[in-house]
C-alpha cells in the first residue's frame, strides 16, 4: 500500500487544501451540489487515537488520547420529510448515499432502551443494528431528548467529506458524530460544561445506534483536547487534563499508525459490546455508576457473577475465569495509564515506553488478539519502533525514534502496509 497522503477534489473537480477550514468549505460545496441548497450548519472534527487506556474507558478508568492531524468535516440542513439523507464523499471521489426514516430511528431507540424482565430486573438491550443514517439520525434524536435541538426537528440532509482513513483504530465515526452535533449546535461552545455535555450526547446516541465499538474518550477529546498535549481522561470524576506529548521535538518521537490491507472482523465488536454489558449489569448491581467507584471490585463483582450463574443457570454471562481476567486487565490498565501520564509529564521516556509494551502485553494475553494483529505488533518493534499498541480496529499505533521514522514508515509502505503519520491535530470546530 502506501503512506496515507489522501488528495481530495471538489465538486468541481478544485483539489482541496488539508486545513479545517479548506476541507470544511468543500463539504459545503458538495453539500449544494447534492441537495440544491446553502447548509444552515457546519463544523470539522479531528480524528483521536489513543495512546493507552481504551480498554478500561467503559469501566470509568482513565484514557490517554489525543487529536491527529487529520479531520472529518459534515454539512447540514433540515427537511420537511420526515427523513435522514446522508452522502458520505470517499477519498477517491466516490460518494455513499444512506436514508432512513426518522420513525425508523424513533424505533430503534425506543428498543434499544434499557427495560425490565418480568422480575423487575433492568435487562441489557440487544446490539444496534448501525448504520451511517441511523448513527447520524441518532445524534439529532439524542440532541432534541436533551433539549438541545428543536423538537420541530424533522428531517435532515447530511453530506460528510472525510481524510480521515477507515477502520485503523483513529475514531473516523467518533469525528463524524462530534461534527454533526456541533453543526446542529448553533450556539456557543466555548464553555467546558457544554462540551462536555455533547461529548455525553455523542457517547450516548453511539452506544444507542452504532454497531461498532464506542470509545466515550475520543467525543472528549476531540472536544475538550488541547493542540500538542495528551489528553488524560479520568471517569473517577470526569476530569480532563494534559500531559506533554510524546510527539514533539524535546520526546524526539513519530507515531504511526500501522494496518494490514484486511476488513475488521465484525465480531470483535461483537466482543466489546459483550464486555459493556458485563460492566452494566454488574455496575447496577452494585448501585454504582462505574466499577471503578466500587472498593474491592474484582473480588466482589467475581462473587456476584458466580451467585448469579449458580442460581439462574445464564449462559450470555462470560465465565469466571473469563471475567477474572477482564476485570484485572481493567484495574492493571487503569494503573498503567496513570503511570504512563506521570512517566509523560516527568518526561521518563523510557518508562513510558516500557508501559505501553507492557499494556500490549496485558491485552494480548486477555483479549486474544488475532495472530496477524500480535505479528503486526511485533514487526514495528522489529522494524525499530520504541513502542507498539493494537488498537480495538485492525491497525497498530507505533512510536518511532523521529530520525528514523521516514525510513521506518517508507520500509513498512513497501511492505503493503498502510502507513498513517499522526500529526497534532486542533479540536472540533464550528463553522
Amino acid at each position: 500500500m502506501a503512506i496515507w497522503q489522501p488528495t481530495l477534489t471538489g465538486p468541481h473537480g478544485a483539489q482541496v487544501g488539508s486545513s479545517p477550514t479548506e476541507l470544511l468549505e468543500a463539504c459545503v460545496a458538495f453539500h449544494r451540489t447534492f441537495f440544491d441548497v446553502n447548509p444552515k450548519g457546519a463544523a470539522t472534527a479531528p480524528a483521536t487515537w489513543t495512546l493507552i487506556g481504551e480498554h478500561s474507558d467503559y469501566a470509568g478508568g482513565v484514557v490517554l488520547a489525543a487529536n491527529a492531524n487529520w479531520r472529518t468535516a459534515v454539512a447540514v440542513n433540515k427537511n420537511r420529510d420526515d427523513v435522514v439523507n446522508v452522502c458520505v464523499v470517499d477519498v477517491e471521489g466516490g460518494v455513499e448515499k444512506h436514508s432512513l426514516s426518522t420513525a425508523d430511528i424513533a424505533a430503534r431507540a425506543h428498543a434499544h432502551m434499557k427495560s425490565h424482565d418480568v422480575l423487575g430486573r433492568q435487562t441489557t438491550p440487544p446490539q444496534p443494528e448501525g448504520g451511517v443514517a441511523a448513527r447520524l439520525g441518532g445524534i439529532a434524536w439524542t440532541m432534541i431528548h436533551k433539549q438541545m435541538l428543536s423538537r420541530d426537528t424533522k428531517g435532515l440532509d447530511i453530506t460528510v467529506l472525510s481524510t480521515i482513513p477507515e477502520g485503523v483504530g483513529l475514531g473516523e465515526n467518533s469525528a463524524m458524530d462530534v461534527a454533526l452535533a456541533l453543526a446542529l449546535y448553533r450556539e456557543n461552545i466555548e464553555e467546558a460544561p457544554t462540551k462536555a455535555r455533547i461529548a455525553e450526547i455523542c457517547s450516548q446516541s453511539a452506544f444507542m445506534f452504532s454497531e461498532t465499538s464506542v470509545l466515550r474518550a475520543r467525543h472528549t477529546v476531540a472536544l475538550r483536547g488541547e493542540t500538542g498535549q495528551i489528553s488524560v481522561v479520568d471517569y473517577a470524576d470526569g476530569s480532563v487534563t494534559q500531559a506533554p506529548h510524546p510527539v514533539s521535538r524535546s520526546a524526539g518521537l513519530s507515531a504511526f499508525v500501522v494496518a494490514a490491507q484486511t476488513e475488521t472482523d465484525p465480531s470483535i465488536y461483537r466482543e466489546i459490546y459483550a464486555r459493556h454489558a458485563f460492566i452494566d449489569e454488574a455496575a447496577r448491581a452494585f448501585s454504582v455508576e462505574s466499577l471503578r467507584l466500587l472498593p474491592d471490585a474484582s473480588t466482589r463483582v467475581v462473587d456476584w457473577l458466580q451467585a448469579v450463574i449458580e442460581v439462574t443457570g445464564r449462559e450470555d454471562l462470560p465465565s469466571i475465569e473469563q471475567a477474572q481476567r477482564w476485570l484485572n486487565l481493567w484495574e492493571n490498565e487503569t494503573r498503567r495509564a496513570q503511570r504512563t501520564a506521570n512517566a509523560l509529564r516527568s518526561r521518563r521516556l523510557s518508562e513510558f515506553s516500557e508501559l505501553l509494551m507492557e499494556s500490549q502485553d496485558d491485552l494480548s494475553d486477555t483479549f486474544d488478539f488475532p495472530p496477524a494483529d500480535l505479528a503486526l505488533a511485533r514487526l514495528c518493534v522489529e522494524r525499530g519502533a520504541t513502542a507498539a499498541r493494537s488498537t480495538s480496529a485492525r491497525g497498530v499505533i507505533a512510536l518511532v525514534d523521529a530520525h528514523h521514522a521516514h525510513n521506518f514508515a517508507a520500509d513498512l509502505s513497501e511492505d503493503g502496509l498502510l502507513v498513517v503519520p499522526l500529526g497534532h491535530g486542533d479540536v472540533a470546530e464550528q463553522g
